[in-house]
């Protein structure tokens, strides 16, 4: 089954310890613990004033098949499945008919009835009684937090102004989503307009650090798709403090929010720059190698959502392959679409590093990605990550390059200059067979048709000079570090909100 097969492979992601326990791994270690150590209660009691000599071995067999049994019940009766949402007295009452339940296996294991009785009597009591008291938890922790938990409720896009969330808003609207924005504006409205008179969509004007616009923003939302951030090796490395400020602390600050307020369905946007370097394929699974500080807040943001992740609050992360193609909001610091306009408007690409790996995928495909996880079954992806992407596009710099010039030179010649020494030392292939099993993902735009689409734009106008300044995330960046250092600013978007 996918299901299974997707928690197999996120538990021996996330590692064994006390951390890394989801809630319905914590309660299965719980019942087994607790069934046990009954067991072994029983077993003792059972000798010293049952029978007054040792246990034989089928007590010993019933003692040790007490713990599958309890979890094998549990499970078909729907307590780590459909139950899990519960109110506490119901499970509880669940769980009685359980324990009851392996008790008499237990006892036609044993063929000692006073044994499971006994062991009943000790293990029922702390099973039932603990989901009593966290039923009564959760019931006042949603009250005292007003929940406004609501299924139909719009998705709330962060950043959808940008290169890639006016493609997920597009996206999310075709397919008959409800779209909310959140976006500072930083690159202007313009991407927006399209959407601006569609009933279902909405738009705040706010930065995602400003705690009063992002729980408007969050108010109502059945999922939120997180895609701010600074984006970008170059970009990243302008200012460390505000570079992690923007892609650690605020992404943690909206998970807070977001779960706060009952919404159910969380997906960030990162990036398979983890990888870093690696010289065999790498998946889901493969080790971590980061070579940039946008790489090491992609990990360090990972971590933090992925960490005691509730029953009800479904976090998806997915990493985003090499992205290029037309977008509402153009970029021209990604390297394919560079590679284009260098092409068309030079008549000269600048290849450094032409024998390096990189996974590419179209910005149109991340929006039908991103809308694929909204409308996935939730435990599918619950706690999972996904490259995402198409082995079909893995292809060295060089390659992307002499495609660049296949196209471009049916418009005007072209030619291709090499350094071997690049500053970028990124290099990887990327496997995407999870998202391909689970999520049926495959990308639709492939290279050459997504570098004609960009050639066609440039033909017709639709862009300015490639190394104009809001082409260009380090540029942008360099612009709002000045709003970051001005303390006026951080007192009023962190401010406590009005009463």
């Amino acid at each position: 089954m996918k299901w299974l097969r997707s928690y197999v492979e996120s538990r021996l992601r996330r590692g064994i310890s006390a951390r890394a326990l989801g809630p319905n791994e914590a309660r299965v270690l719980y019942d087994a613990t607790v069934t046990f150590c009954a067991g072994l209660i029983a077993l003792a009691l059972d000798a010293a004033f049952i029978r007054h000599i040792g246990p034989d071995m089928r007590l010993l067999a019933a003692t040790i098949a007490l713990v599958p049994l309890v979890s094998a019940t549990s499970l078909a009766l729907g307590i780590y499945g459909r139950l899990r949402f519960a109110a506490g007295a119901r499970k509880a009452a669940v769980l009685a008919v359980a324990v009851t339940i392996a008790a008499a296996g237990a006892a036609l294991i044993s063929g000692d009835v006073p044994f499971a009785f006994l062991w009943l009597a000790i293990a029922s009591g702390p099973i039932t009684v603990a989901r009593l008291l966290l039923g009564i938890a959760q019931a006042a922790r949603r009250s005292s937090l007003a929940v406004a938990a609501n299924d139909r409720g719009p998705v709330l896009v962060i950043g959808g102004a940008g290169y890639i969330g006016s493609h997920a808003v597009e996206r999310l609207l075709a397919s008959g989503h409800t779209v909310r924005v959140l976006d500072r504006l930083m690159y202007g409205r313009s991407s927006l307009d399209d959407f601006m008179t569609n009933p279902r969509f909405s738009f705040i004007e706010g930065d995602a650090a400003d705690i009063s616009r992002l729980t408007e923003a969050m108010r109502g939302a059945s999922a939120v798709v997180h895609l701010a951030g600074l984006v970008g090796d170059p970009a990243c490395a302008v200012d460390a403090d505000f570079t992690r400020h923007t892609n650690i602390v605020v992404t943690r600050m909206v998970r807070a929010i977001a779960q706060s307020m009952g919404v159910r369905r969380f997906i960030f946007s990162s990036s398979c720059s983890v990888y870093g370097t690696s010289d065999q394929p790498v998946d889901e699974l493969s080790a971590l190698n980061p070579v940039s500080l946008y790489a090491q807040t992609k990990i360090d943001s990972e971590r933090e959502l992925l960490t005691n992740v509730p029953d009800d609050f479904f976090i998806t992360i997915l990493r985003f392959a090499t992205v290029f193609g037309h977008s509402r909001r153009p970029r021209f610091d990604l390297v394919g679409n560079l590679f284009v306009a260098q092409a068309i408007e030079d008549g000269l690409i600048t290849v450094i590093g032409p024998e390096q790996w990189r996974p590419f995928i179209h910005v149109s495909d991340l929006g039908r990605a991103i809308v694929e996880t909204v409308d996935a079954d939730p435990l599918l992806v619950q706690s999972q990550i996904f490259n995402v992407g198409d082995e079909r596009l893995n292809t060295t710099i060089l390659e992307l390059a002499k495609a660049v010039q296949r196209v471009a030179g049916e418009v005007r010649p072209v030619e291709i200059s090499i350094t071997d020494d690049p500053l970028d030392k990124r290099n990887y292939a990327v496997s995407f067979a999870k998202i391909q099993r689970t999520l049926d993902f495959r990308a639709k735009t492939l290279l050459e048709d997504g570098i004609r689409e960009l050639i066609e734009n440039h033909r017709h106008g639709a862009y300015a000079h490639y190394r104009e300044e809001a082409y260009s995330n380090v540029a942008m960046t360099r612009r709002a570090l000045e709003r970051f250092h001005d303390p006026d600013e951080l007192s009023r978007i962190y401010a406590p909100l009005a009463r």
